[in-house]
């Protein structure tokens, strides 16, 4: 079982803030990370970046029409970032977005340092 983790951060967060909220997401996640996502709105993030070449893993980074479309699963919601990006929580967004058709959060989200992540998995049925 690989896990996609989504991730939304603040400006202040740091690439190790970033890569230790990840290692903590797939500590609780019990379950290796097969790719790092988030909104296309951090595509020009060095930050990010710099985190995803730490952690070894892939980004991919999906655009808001894909986010929304993963928003009523999200378990998570906040009201600013539902009026920013249309959904209540751009980590868990991405993480489903990225684990794909079929997925449930195996890890809501949480915060810490600037940092949101969440994880999600296929569904076994």
């Amino acid at each position: 079982m690989s896990a996609a983790v989504g991730v939304g951060f603040s400006s202040t967060a740091t690439a190790e803030g970033i890569a230790s909220a990840v290692r903590l997401a797939l500590a609780r996640a019990h379950a290796p990370a097969a790719s790092l996502h988030a909104s296309a709105r951090k595509r020009d993030s060095q930050t990010l970046a710099e985190a995803a070449r730490a952690l070894v893993l892939p980004l991919v980074f999906h655009d808001e029409a894909d986010l929304r479309r993963r928003g009523g699963d999200v378990a998570s919601h906040s009201p600013r970032i539902a009026a920013l990006a249309g959904v209540g929580s751009l980590a868990e967004a991405a993480a489903l977005a990225g684990a794909g058709e079929g997925s449930r959060l195996i890890v809501t989200k949480f915060s810490r340092d600037g940092v949101s992540c969440a994880v999600a998995i296929v569904s076994e049925s």
